[in-house]
């Protein structure tokens, strides 16, 4: 259809298109713009958006894009393959201590011998700029650092030499002090689940003490990683703090090491310390001080952290580590049941399936240590195979002892709070999940039973706390009953290792003396028929003190060495007797007999006394358990009860042996666990401990002194064992309180009490004399 046309504007016409009226031209062209600018606009944003990408896929600038499904997961699959090569050419972990020249040779040297041995990488000592030695350990010097404190140039500088000469060599690093003690098998399971590929500030987060409030310049989001029990850098984080410690030494606020380091690492880096609560826990800070873990280790933070701080003491870090390498020791022996009851359970599923003409190999211990956990393990033959039940409550009633009510013992105390620290580990091993927690408050009462081949059975009533913190949050109190088994691991013997040229070397008994003539009389009637007759090589020094009685018997003492020294004159055995005139202290004799040894080689000691009487064996056992630069032997020795109170000895007190001094029994006397008096060691293991404590006059405390230092020391091993060969003879004790400290006559008094007679004998005593009001 064909429009008429119209006169345009200044009476001229426009023609017509395509058969449509002039007039019908713009509705059509703007549909065709519509449409050549869809197009035209696609194809430049495709155009454009292709050189975007290969423009930012070819560039190593981090700038956020938005990638196609098939860049995207080519990209990261990139980034992870250059973070997996780079994670596999790290170690893990390198750990910086600070410390000082005047701690090297204690708590450093602690470290090093303790748990830093075990470091899943590398552990290095920093410390101040001087020319002192450093025993071998692996010490870095920071030039123009000194040990003044507070040690923020130290703590600076150490982070700028790990990442100047590691950053490229470990995944994680670690700020520590020389007196924190690390978990490192934990700290190694930690780490392994943490990516090392992003910044990380991992401690236990401070703001300071409420007395600090608003002066360290923090905001109030703002923290820092507590110094004290250790702080750890990813190697991200340390490579944009490192380069900037100058800058961060020219603008500290406070005097403390840590806030200003957690300052630097927040402003470079750009993250805090971890804001977690459960790293209190896993980075434990004792506020207790210098007696911090010196008492009782068996706590909830010492089994839960992977960080103990402070130990202060560095024989306090070997005493920890001792604990935690025995805690480890009972792990792996229960790993090591677990086994043998998967064993124990698959050899029954094979015997079910092949039937009972299958015959099973030979497996040791799995018909008693692989069986599950049951109170029902031993079943009785007849009726005394019954193993009896003891009731524990605020006390212990039972029928295995004398006293069918007594105290709990600390050895009780200690097992039963281990079983129930265990049950509450288990009880809270998931309760974060469940956003709860459940705390031991009190044990009811409780059963439990012993069997020498399966273990200690327990039933406890337990009342407990239960505190829930998600969703609607209650706490409230619960009683819980646990049956629980305290399995034994295998039976294993150790031998205590023998160094052949040394199996007959001299022995040099010490002999301290004061009066006493019969008793002297037997000990060299039985020194005789030992040592003598079978011409053995040793040596007796007898240090002998003026009695303050009114017959002194020194000179019918010294007559009996005299007759001793001219019988043995020519052969390798010898007698020799050194006289003082000051009034009698054991220490200062036993350094006195040391002294006396003055062979190049060195000498084995053995620190007797008067009332002992011993057999050969005794020799043996001193060669043998007593190895230079290692082991110090303690013979736990059997101590008489007194006579009076039992049949009548065959023997003389005044010179004979008895004929049955060598039986053993529950009514003739008892070991002495707690007595530390005979010792045996090498002259220059008792220098290394610091001889004899000459300072304790007269009898008794020395020996237990002794006792304690040789435990404390590091390379020192203490070796006790029950001796039958060696009897101490029972003698009517005096405790004089005008010689004794208050200490001396306590320990004193203890040990007369303990000498009297069996619980038994007591008991029968007691009974056969007492008498019955109304009889």
């Amino acid at each position: 259809m064909f429009y008429k046309p119209r006169p345009g504007p200044g009476g001229s016409h426009n023609g017509v298109v395509s058969g449509f009226h002039i007039k019908s031209f713009p509705r059509v062209w703007n549909r065709w713009a519509v449409v050549v600018k869809f197009f035209f606009g696609l194809i430049i944003g495709i155009v454009l958006a292709s050189q975007l990408q290969l423009l930012l896929i070819s560039s190593s600038a981090c700038v956020p894009y938005k990638l196609s499904p098939v860049h995207r997961r080519l990209k990261v699959n990139n980034i992870q393959e250059r973070t997996d090569n780079e994670t596999r050419n790290r170690q893990l972990l390198l750990v910086g201590v600070m410390t000082a020249d005047k701690y090297i040779a204690t708590r450093a040297k602690a470290v090093y011998e303790t748990w830093g041995t075990r470091v899943p990488g590398k552990l290095v000592f920093f410390t101040s700029d001087s020319q002192n030695a450093t025993d071998d350990l692996p010490v870095v010097r920071l030039k123009g650092v000194d040990d003044s404190y507070p040690p923020q140039k130290k703590s600076f500088m150490m982070l700028k030499y790990m990442y100047e000469n590691y950053g490229d060599k470990f995944e994680w690093f670690m700020r520590a002090d020389d007196d924190v003690f690390v978990k490192t098998e934990r700290l190694e399971l930690f780490l392994r689940n943490i990516n090392s590929s992003q910044p990380r500030f991992i401690g236990q987060a401070g703001k300071g003490i409420a007395e600090e409030f608003g002066l360290l310049s923090l905001e109030y989001d703002e923290n820092y990683c507590m110094g004290g029990p250790g702080m750890i850098f990813s190697h991200v984080t340390l490579s944009r703090v490192a380069p900037h410690v100058k800058d961060c030494l020219k603008n500290l606020y406070t005097t403390h090491e840590d806030v200003e380091l957690g300052r630097c690492v927040q402003k470079f880096a750009g993250i805090p310390c971890t804001w977690s609560y459960e790293m209190q826990n896993i980075f434990h800070h004792s506020s207790s001080g210098r007696t911090a873990f010196t008492g009782p280790l068996k706590s909830r933070e010492v089994h839960r952290a992977i960080t103990l701080h402070p130990i202060k003491e560095h024989a306090h870090m070997y005493r920890l580590n001792n604990f935690l390498q025995g805690v480890s020791v009972r792990e792996k022996i229960y790993e090591g049941l677990k086994i043998r009851r998967e064993m124990a359970s698959s050899v029954e599923q094979l015997r079910k399936r092949l039937g009972p003409s299958w015959v099973p190999p030979d497996l040791n211990d799995l018909q008693t240590l692989g069986l599950a956990p049951s109170l029902n393990k031993f079943v009785p033959q007849d009726e005394s195979e019954i193993l009896t039940w003891n009731f524990l409550a605020r006390s212990v009633d039972s029928t295995e002892t004398v006293n069918p009510r007594r105290a709990i013992d600390a050895p009780l105390r200690e097992g039963v709070e281990d079983v129930i620290r265990e049950v509450m580990e288990g009880i809270n091993a998931i309760s974060k999940e469940r956003g709860r927690v459940i705390d031991f408050k009190e044990l009811l009462y409780g059963y439990y039973r012993v069997n020498p081949r399966l273990g200690v059975d327990y039933i406890l009533d337990l009342l407990l706390v239960y505190k829930k913190y998600r969703g609607r949050k209650m706490i409230f109190p619960v009683r819980r009953h646990a049956y629980l088994q305290q399995a034994f691991g295998p039976l294993q013997l150790r031998r205590s290792p023998l160094v052949a040229h040394e199996s007959s070397n001299r022995i040099h008994f010490v002999l301290p003396l004061s009066g006493r003539l019969a008793i002297f009389q037997r000990f060299m009637n039985n020194f005789q028929r030992v040592c003598v007759e079978p011409d053995e090589n040793v040596r007796l020094v007898i240090v002998l003190y003026p009695t303050m009685e009114n017959e002194d018997p020194s000179d019918e003492i010294k007559s009996i060495v005299l007759a001793f020294q001219r019988r043995i004159r020519g052969r390798k055995l010898q007698v020799e007797l050194i006289e003082r005139q000051e009034a009698f202290a054991r220490a200062a004799a036993l350094e006195t007999g040391k002294s006396s040894c003055q062979l190049e080689d060195d000498c084995l000691l053995a620190f007797i006394d008067v009332d002992m009487v011993f057999t050969e064996k005794t020799l043996h056992h001193i060669r043998s358990h007593t190895i230079r630069g290692r082991q110090v032997y303690f013979p736990i020795v059997f101590s008489q009860f007194d006579p009076s109170f039992r049949a009548p000895l065959t023997y003389s007190v005044d010179s004979e042996i008895a004929v049955d001094v060598f039986e053993i029994d529950d009514d003739r006397g008892y070991w002495r666990f707690y007595g530390f008096g005979i010792v045996s060691v090498y002259r220059s293991d008792l220098e290394r401990v610091g001889g004899m404590n000459t300072s304790i006059h007269g009898w008794g405390q020395e020996d237990v002194d002794l006792y304690d230092r040789t435990v404390a020391h590091a390379d020192l091993a203490v070796f006790r064992a029950p001796d039958p060969a060696l009897v101490h003879v029972f003698h009517p004790i005096a405790c004089d309180g005008s010689k004794l400290t208050d200490k001396q006559k306590k320990m004193c008094i203890g040990t007369r009490a303990g000498t009297y007679a069996s619980q038994q004998r007591l008991a029968r005593y007691w009974i056969d004399n007492h008498s019955y009001a109304g009889e």
